[in-house]
């Protein structure tokens, strides 16, 4: 089920703990519609794995602000403070994984 985050945002769980009890990490579809920027926010407890499938978009991870294209795969370290920015023209599609099943989401 698709989840919106924020106008523009939505994510999809494909797995984490509260689907299958001990997964142990999450994954999740993540779409960002054209001109939107994701809230800046951390996870506190895991490491955050994005694979962008289709679109562009840049990613901030801490001070740097990164272009991703279809088929990059960025890192962002626990603790990290990140956000999604799409200024193309079509809706961009990432896939998330992080490194717990039951990751802490904390707003910059």
């Amino acid at each position: 089920m698709s989840k919106p985050l924020t106008a523009g945002v939505t994510m999809e769980w494909l797995m984490e703990d509260a689907i299958q009890p001990g997964a142990g990490l999450s994954l999740a579809r993540m779409t960002v519609a054209p001109g939107v920027t994701s809230e800046a926010h951390r996870h506190p407890n895991c490491a955050e794995t994005i694979h962008l499938l289709s679109g562009e978009v840049v990613q901030r991870c801490d001070a740097d602000w990164v272009t991703l294209r279809a088929g990059d795969t960025l890192l962002v370290p626990t603790g990290s403070l990140h956000q999604t920015r799409n200024d193309s023209l079509e809706t961009a599609v990432l896939m998330v994984a992080y490194s717990s099943g039951a990751r802490l989401y904390e707003p910059a």
